[in-house]
């Protein structure tokens, strides 16, 4: 048997190894300064959806695990729960599973709602006290819940005059980490009210320091915490399964617990393979979904003075609520802001609650308020002749969506239409969706393929915008329309598409409205089919707005007839989903006509791309030249930059660090927004030199210049007078990108933002451009005083230059209030390819 301490390098190198893994069971890793201890630690973790997933092995299952920064001896310094979750969110919670495979008694402890936090203790007594996965002091965040957890520590210590060293030296003699739940509105509300006496931190949990997860039985932990002036988690225990679900159903009644509402609880048990601590959630739907709809029905007031909300339930109580609190919203500026920064919303929910004489679960069980939601409700479930149907593919160009559509509109002409994006040429974006419900308001008419390519999650959320929005401008109020997307291409199949893609498009040549081969050339016509490839964001079902999808269908890319094929597993999906669309499936020989015909389909639109506005008093749309875009550049460089290909990778990067950052949660879901609206620039670049620092820079600046326009000035005479076929997206500027083969080498460092930008700060070398064989390139580094790139315009008509503002600004003054800062913990060394922009 292996000893404790090898069982911690074993975990160690482990973490290691998956820190070097591109996606799946990565581990990420921070190193953390102590508040009393010249010590340091390194915090990891996982991304959230590697946990539970039967196709990945971690290394450790633990959220919030803090190991001591000894490569020799290295100790789990903090280590909180293995993730555990809700009942039927995985397999393991499935009331089947739990029956079978767990034992009696079954621990059942309230669920506190506030935020987590970790105490353990170093050998001289030294508290160490984190959050979910950072501790010490920062200087990147504006509210540090490992530092306000602590002073809370020490305040209820001092109440019973305990000194702080002696609660360490438990902790430490034990080998284990406290585990609590800090709640207090004045620092930071959630969905329950915490005021007074009722905040503090409620202890629920003691866990070894072992990378296995052992965890005390809750009467231990009660002991512990009373006498260290911890407030208690209140608890039941079950013995057995069936009294179990018998308490649990009974609490879900009345969205409480002994009189009070409560938002759930944790169960606690062993398995009966090993002995091994279980944990798994018990959550109430109600009223706490009602409560977060009012949440972000005010948010959405307060941004937008709009009180058109899109929500399928409490529809009549809601509109209620907003009746009341928008005056209120109106007349005081400083609620909202306060609102908007996470405070206050709980109070003003309770005045709504006074003001309308019942409790939450009162309003939801009173018999008239129901009567009154089933009037002002559809049933969302209810499938008959009266039901529509919408489809929205997701796919890249050349996938075959349109083909597929025709070959089923080919076999119910009457009962199926298709509205192409293709073929509306006007500005305005949602008449894609008018002309879908016009034609899906036809009588007859049951299902509308709404064929865009639809890659990316903003144009999935525009749809359903669309949707909510103009729905009732064409169909009565209570039709219940079901939405259905056709998943074509996903991250693993992308490499076969792009083959497949690439030969349909050569076959296909000008036979389409916007995209022609002839025309455009090879070279542009697959730089447009790149973007795609690139900004592609498949279906995640488990995520806005993709959860909102009633049926997702996954069709496939092959050489041979997929079209055809795909329409085949259509009409089977339907078949055993929605019979009532499908009552039954055409023949082989219907199919195959259907197809044919679908195959002769010829477009009679010509849909301009790119940016028509005239230039020079010259019209520069695609209708107005029948030429391949060709065009003499201009040979002086504007500027040097180094363009990153892993942009997905770093996005996501960044939105992990949003979102396991300890900023406020209203900054982070409207930072988020950006992210999922795909709002962030369509090309992360960094600025290496720049025509302008040549004239107005420092000297280090203009001889920077002069080296990159020396190094390169082969290739600048060599492009003079070529005419060159230009190989950019269409709706990109005037600028022309030479791709020179040279390499950027870099780190990302921090994040910095304020309300009008987003950017990341970088590190790179004094020299750090290598030319094609690895070799350093001398004397070629990057100008900027402040290395960055700009990832998101947060606030309209701001300028990407801004960017060297907000580092200039931070760099002489600090992070100041209204600025941003979090650091980045994934060591990893990018390239980016080094260009002349002309």
């Amino acid at each position: 048997m292996i000893s404790a301490e090898e069982d911690v390098k074993h975990l160690v190198k482990a973490l290691y190894t998956a820190s070097e893994l591109p996606s799946r069971g990565k581990s990420y890793s921070i190193q953390c300064n102590l508040f009393h201890s010249d010590q340091k630690v390194i915090s990891w973790k996982f991304n959230e959806w590697d946990y539970g997933k039967n196709n990945i092995v971690l290394p450790c299952e633990a959220r919030g695990l803090f190991i001591s920064d000894d490569k020799e001896n290295p100790r789990i310094i903090a280590r909180g729960y293995d993730k555990f979750f809700s009942i039927d969110e995985v397999a393991k919670t499935k009331w089947d599973w739990i029956e079978k495979e767990t034992k009696g008694p079954y621990e059942v402890t309230l669920k506190t709602n506030g935020c987590i936090i970790f105490i353990s203790g170093l050998e001289d007594g030294s508290l160490v006290v984190c959050s979910k996965h950072s501790t010490g002091p920062r200087d990147d965040v504006n509210k540090n819940h490992a530092e306000a957890g602590e002073l809370k520590l020490v305040e209820q210590l001092e109440k019973i005059k305990i000194d702080p060293k002696t609660l360490g030296a438990k902790l430490y003699e034990n080998d284990i980490t406290a585990v609590a739940e800090y709640c207090d509105d004045s620092f930071e509300e959630h969905i329950l009210a915490y005021k007074d006496d009722s905040a503090g931190l409620y202890l629920h949990g003691i866990n070894l320091n072992k990378p296995n997860f052992e965890t005390w039985p809750i009467n231990k932990v009660q002991e512990f915490g009373e006498n260290f002036g911890f407030k208690p988690t209140e608890y039941v225990i079950k013995e057995d399964i069936k009294s179990l679900k018998s308490f649990l159903d009974n609490c879900s009644k009345t969205g409480s617990y002994n009189s009070k509402e409560v938002e759930g609880f944790v169960i606690r048990t062993h398995l009966f393979l090993d002995n091994s601590d279980f944990f798994f959630k018990f959550k109430f739907e109600e009223p706490y979904l009602m409560y977060r709809q009012w949440r972000e029905v005010t948010k959405d007031y307060i941004c937008t003075k709009s009180r058109v909300s899109r929500f399928k339930k409490h529809k009549f109580i809601t509109n209620k609520y907003l009746d009341y609190v928008i005056p209120i919203l109106d007349s005081d500026p400083i609620l909202c802001e306060h609102y908007m920064s996470g405070f206050g919303i709980i109070e003003l929910r309770n005045m709504f609650l006074k003001s309308y004489g019942m409790t939450g679960m009162e309003i939801l069980s009173h018999e008239k308020l129901q009567e009154l939601e089933l009037k002002n409700a559809i049933n969302y479930d209810k499938i008959d002749e009266n039901t529509k149907f919408l489809i929205f593919p997701v796919a890249v160009i050349g996938c075959g969506k349109t083909t597929t559509a025709l070959t089923l509109q080919n076999l119910f002409p009457k009962s199926w239409g298709v509205v192409q994006n293709d073929d509306i040429t006007g500005k305005d974006k949602s008449e894609l969706m008018k002309r879908s419900l016009a034609l899906l308001s036809k009588p007859g008419m049951k299902c509308v393929v709404v064929d865009r390519n639809n890659h990316q999650f903003r144009e999935r959320k525009e749809l359903f915008s669309w949707l909510d929005e103009l729905k009732e401008d064409y169909l009565p109020y209570d039709t219940n329309i079901k939405v259905i997307a056709w998943s074509f291409a996903t991250i693993d199949s992308l490499d076969i598409i792009k083959e497949i893609t690439k030969e349909r498009i050569l076959q296909r040549g000008d036979n389409h409205q916007s995209i022609k081969l002839n025309e455009y050339g090879e070279q542009k016509t697959f730089g447009i089919m790149s973007g795609f490839w690139k900004r592609l964001q498949p279906i995640n079902s488990k995520s806005p707005p993709d959860e909102m999808f009633d049926l997702i269908i996954e069709l496939t890319v092959s050489k041979d007839d997929s079209s055809l094929k795909n329409a085949k597993t259509v009409a089977q999906n339907l078949h055993l989903e929605f019979p009532i669309l499908m009552p039954t499936i055409p023949t082989d020989l219907e199919f195959k006509e259907a197809f044919d015909k679908a195959l002769s389909y010829k477009p009679t639109v010509r849909k301009n791309v790119g940016n028509n506005n005239k230039r020079n008093g010259k019209d520069n749309s695609y209708n107005s030249v029948n030429k391949k875009s060709v065009r003499k550049p201009n040979v002086h460089a504007v500027y040097y930059s180094a363009t990153i290909a892993e942009q997905n990778e770093l996005i996501n990067t960044v939105v992990n660090l949003i979102s396991e950052s300890d900023i406020n949660l209203s900054k982070k879901t409207s930072l988020l927004e950006y992210f999922d609206l795909n709002k962030y620039q369509r090309e992360f670049h960094i600025t290496l030199s720049h025509v302008s620092s040549a004239k107005n820079g420092t000297q280090f600046q203009k001889d920077m210049w002069s080296r990159y326009q020396q190094h390169y000035k082969p290739i600048l005479k060599k492009l003079k007078d070529t005419p060159i076929k230009e190989n950019v997206d269409p709706n990109a500027s005037n600028i022309l990108s030479i791709d020179v083969n040279d390499t950027l080498k870099f780190k990302l460092d921090k994040l910095y933002f304020d309300d009008k930008i987003m950017t990341a700060t970088v590190k790179v070398d004094s020299e750090c451009i290598y030319d094609p064989k690895g070799k350093l390139i001398p004397g070629l580094g990057c100008s900027n005083t402040v290395p960055h790139i700009t990832v998101c315009i947060l606030l309209e008509g701001t300028k990407p230059f801004y960017s060297n503002t907000l580092c200039d600004s931070v760099l002489a003054n600090g992070v100041v209030d209204g600025i941003y800062c979090i650091k980045f913990n994934d060591p990893k060394e990018y390239n980016a390819a080094v260009r002349i922009n002309l």
